[in-house]
Formats: structure tokens, C-alpha cells, sequence
């Protein structure tokens, strides 16, 4: 009896080696942590704000107030006159007293400063009334004419009981140069950054249903920017 040879014919493994998931998903993750270190800062500009009486925002106000924006780092280009442009955080006020996850918001404008020849400063918004927030939410937003930002009152115990801070459409404050106080930003322009608020939250979302739907998980960098918030309005915030 006569067998065939048999011959082993190598099969060779094709590895189809795609890195374009891997690439985008390392994309992803790093514009996340980019979008929770701005979230970071606005935290750290409140905390240092508030741990000094002298340049704490009275927690009357904030407890009063609708909304609050926190822009960290604002960069200024030129000398006396000039362009800014940051981005920050801003959070509203939920109808049941708490407050909202926050949404990514730029600002962007002519040049300001406490001190000539500042690099950048942090600039901290207080919204004292729904309406000014209604239409921070319903257009590209411009401080300045009939909506004009009003320098606020610095320190714990600056708040005046006799004057009505509701009818202040925004009540303004910057940090520049190691200074702090309540500061005129007329000119400036207020308007959402989608692609922030997409890098943080993982999906397009508008800032209603940021601000509105209590479901919308955000990293755990959100709880405590809230925290520090709370207890600031409650006079009760301490950093150490």
C-alpha cells in the first residue's frame, strides 16, 4: 500500500493592528482631564477668596444669589488697552436651593485689570437674579449697556442691609497681582464653550440640561466645587 505524503502548510496568522479607538479613547480621557483642571482651578480660586476676610465674597450674597461663573486665569494681552479671554465654570441655582452641575462658559472682551501691566486674573461672577441667568442661557451674552456689571462688595461683613443687590444684573469681582476686589468689566461677552462641556460630560449636551437634569453624571471633581460652595453661602467654609 503506497501513502500519499502529506505536506504541512504553514497558515499564517494576519494580526490586523488598528490604533485608531486606542488613539481616540486616549484623546478622550485627556480632554476629560483637561476640562477637570479647569473645574480644579475656579475651585481653588473660591477657596482662596473665601479663606480671607478681606477679600471674602460676603455669604449673604451668595447665599441670595441665582448663579455664579468662575473664570480662573484669565489671560490679558496689551498694556492699559488690550484683549482677555478665558474659560470657567459657571452654576445656577436649582429650585430647590442647591446648586447646579456646572457648564463651561469663555469670556471674552476688552482689557480691565486691578494693576497695570497684569498678565492674567481670575474673575469670579455673581448673578444676584433669574432674569440675567435666562439670558446668559438664551444668547451670546454682552456685559455692558442696559446689563452692566457692578463692581461687588469685598470682605465678610460688607454687605450694606439697605441696599437691594437683586436689581444688580451681575455684581463683578477680579484678582490680579495678589489684589482682589469688585472691578467694571463693560465690554465683555459671556458664551458657552460646547466643546468643554462635551469633553466633561462625554456626549454634546446643552447647558439647560447641565444645569436642569439632576441625572447627568459628572466626575467626582464636581462634588466638590459644589461643597465649597454650599458652606460659603452658609458662612461656615474653611480650607484648613
Amino acid at each position: 500500500m503506497k501513502f500519499k505524503s502529506m505536506v504541512a502548510v504553514p497558515v499564517t496568522a494576519v494580526l490586523v493592528v488598528t490604533t485608531t479607538m486606542p488613539t481616540m479613547a486616549a484623546t478622550d480621557v485627556e480632554k476629560q482631564a483637561h476640562a477637570e483642571k479647569i473645574i480644579y482651578s475656579s475651585q481653588n480660586v473660591l477657596e482662596e477668596i473665601l479663606s480671607d476676610p478681606k477679600t471674602q465674597i460676603p455669604s449673604e450674597l451668595l447665599e441670595q444669589s441665582e448663579g455664579i461663573a468662575i473664570f480662573p486665569g484669565v489671560i490679558q494681552a496689551g498694556f492699559l488697552f488690550g484683549a482677555r479671554r478665558g474659560t470657567g465654570v459657571m452654576m445656577l441655582r436649582q429650585e430647590d436651593g442647591t446648586w447646579s452641575n456646572p457648564a463651561f462658559i469663555n469670556i471674552t472682551g476688552g482689557s480691565f485689570g486691578l494693576q497695570i501691566g497684569a498678565k492674567s486674573s481670575d474673575i469670579v461672577l455673581v448673578f444676584p437674579n433669574r432674569s440675567t441667568v435666562n439670558e446668559v442661557l438664551s444668547k451670546s451674552f454682552d456685559i455692558g449697556g442696559s446689563v452692566s456689571g457692578t463692581a461687588g462688595p469685598v470682605g465678610a461683613t460688607a454687605v450694606d442691609p439697605t441696599e437691594d443687590y437683586s436689581k444688580s444684573p451681575i455684581l463683578t469681582y477680579a484678582r490680579s497681582s495678589g489684589l482682589f476686589g469688585g472691578v467694571a468689566i463693560d465690554g465683555s461677552k459671556l458664551g458657552f464653550n460646547k466643546g468643554k462641556n462635551r469633553d466633561l460630560y462625554g456626549k454634546s449636551i446643552t447647558p439647560r440640561r447641565i444645569f436642569r437634569d439632576p441625572d447627568v453624571e459628572a466626575p467626582v471633581v464636581v462634588d466638590s466645587l459644589r461643597q465649597v460652595l454650599e458652606e460659603s453661602e452658609l458662612g461656615t467654609f474653611s480650607r484648613f
